[in-house]
């Protein structure tokens, strides 16, 4: 039986990342090939390279449920009845406006 020997490819991997975190696999594999005097399978550093280096994670903000968006604030249906209030000089006036627009409506 051959005699295994203690090296950790993940330590290893780790540890040359501390020290060069801009490195891709191909530059890591060939410093550490150089280094550790150990015959390393090219696709067995890549998978391990690429796993412990991970993907960053992203984030996505998102609203809370009923803070803003279509129909809600000063974008939506409020905000447009409530211009609509202004303009017309208060409610008295807006319910006039409507009464005068449904008369016209009907013809």
């Amino acid at each position: 039986m051959a005699k295994r020997t203690e090296f950790n490819l993940s330590e290893t991997i780790r540890e040359f990342r501390k020290t060069h975190p801009k490195a891709n696999a191909r530059e890591a594999l060939e410093a550490i090939s150089k280094t550790a005097g150990h015959k390393i399978n090219e696709g067995t550093f890549k998978s391990t390279f690429y796993k412990l280096v991970g993907s960053k994670k992203r984030t996505v903000r998102r609203r809370k449920p009923g803070s803003g968006g279509p129909g809600k604030g000063a974008g939506g249906v409020i905000g447009t009845a409530l211009a609509f209030i202004r303009s017309a000089g208060g409610i008295e006036a807006a319910k006039q406006v409507l009464t005068e627009l449904e008369s016209v409506r009907e013809l």
